[in-house]
């Protein structure tokens, strides 16, 4: 079977990795590969030399143009693109890649597998008849989260299937390996840091403005603890600002913002505690890896539901309400207050990596691609 992966870049974000291993597993089961994406990032996921990569973006003397004429150049060299190919399925990830696949595929009789992988009120509400096309075009989607699925008609639903992302095979093992070497007490109970870490783009989404707001108003109470924030500046003009307000705190000292890591588990896993703070996800990779390295953690109880189905409240990590100042600076302080309580906690989160296999959740791509590529053939 030939399938063709079509998602803006492999850049270090939770969709790029999700297609990186999905990419590289269905090479190394002898599938024909090949990856169509808009640019290149300087930081990205190392792909299967046997993938064949092929640029379907503009090129820099395209980029002033127009956006309807950026638009058609896109749409067209997808389109030709996957015309030379001829896979027997497409998989898009994320709403521009979806919603340009299928206008691309119009009039074609490869079937096409979307996956949807953020809040729907915010990335396809706004868009009512690509959205409508998208359904239409789709032989099905991979939602993260009932919620997410929720927002979308009846029928789309009745095409779809909930997959979790998965962690590799190399990060699990790295994960038991670090859990396994944290120092600990003679007690036996861990041993952590006094940094608290965060993983995420720097954009609007993630508010990192309100872990440093919650941050900056205990930080005197607990002066041995710092905050960690690792990743892309995608948005820099909102990275100055956190940057200038975290001067203007005083707090250079306390609160850093990292680069992103291919490596992050060796970054944070000796941790006092992980911290995601966004308004709304799908299901979030840097949570996921979080729990898997056996940290506590806290979390949102964001859109569309990603956290709270890896997360039971009080008994493998904390959820606070997105946005409540109060309730994450509570949610810090039960932890800097009692570290055993937060050990505790990150201990029991490992369980998550009986569910989140490579193995399993490439199988279950792997049934879902290969039951749309047969109904396809049947119909």
């Amino acid at each position: 079977m030939k399938i063709l992966f079509h998602i803006n870049s492999l850049g270090l974000g939770g969709a790029e990795r999700v297609v990186s291993i999905l990419a590289n597993a269905f090479c190394k089961m002898g599938y024909d590969v090949v990856l169509a994406t808009e640019w290149e990032s300087e930081r990205e996921y190392s792909l299967d030399p046997q993938i064949k990569r092929v640029s379907v973006g503009l090129s820099d003397s395209e980029a002033p143009k127009g956006r309807i004429r950026k638009i058609i150049l896109r749409h067209t060299r997808l389109r030709a693109c996957i015309a030379k190919e001829k896979p027997d399925l497409v998989i898009s990830f994320c709403v521009k890649a979806n919603y340009r696949a299928a206008f691309s595929m119009l009039g074609m009789r490869i079937p096409l597998l979307v996956s949807v992988r953020n809040d729907p009120k915010i990335d396809y509400a706004p868009h009512k008849f690509s959205t409508f096309l998208m359904e239409k075009k789709a032989a099905g989607c991979v939602f993260q989260t009932r919620e997410a699925m929720s927002f979308f008609s009846p029928a789309f639903r009745k095409k779809s299937q909930i997959i979790y992302n998965p962690l590799t095979d190399a990060f699990l093992e790295d994960a038991k390996k670090l859990y396994d070497s944290l120092p600990q007490k003679p007690d036996g109970s861990i041993l952590r840091t006094k940094e608290i870490v965060a993983v995420g783009r720097i954009t609007e989404q993630k508010n990192h403005k309100l872990l440093i707001q919650a941050f900056s108003q205990i930080v005197s109470d607990y002066p041995d603890y710092s905050l960690k924030i690792y990743g892309e500046q995608e948005n820099a003009a909102l990275a100055s600002a956190i940057q200038k307000e975290i001067k203007e705190k005083g707090l250079e000292k306390r609160i850093h913002l990292m680069p992103p890591s291919k490596q992050i588990q060796n970054e944070i896993a000796d941790a006092a505690f992980f911290v995601l703070s966004s308004d709304y996800e799908g299901m979030p990779n840097s949570l996921l890896e979080a729990l898997a390295l056996g940290l506590p953690c806290i979390s949102t109880d964001c859109p569309c539901g990603g956290p709270a189905m890896l997360i039971q409240p009080g008994k493998t990590g904390l959820l606070v309400p997105v946005g409540d100042c109060k309730a994450l600076q509570s949610a810090m302080k039960k932890y800097m207050d009692d570290p055993d309580y937060a050990a505790n906690l990150g201990n029991k989160a490992r369980a998550i990596r009986e569910n989140v296999k490579e193995s399993t959740i490439v199988k279950a791509w792997d049934d879902f691609a290969k039951e749309i590529v047969k109904l396809h053939q049947v119909t």
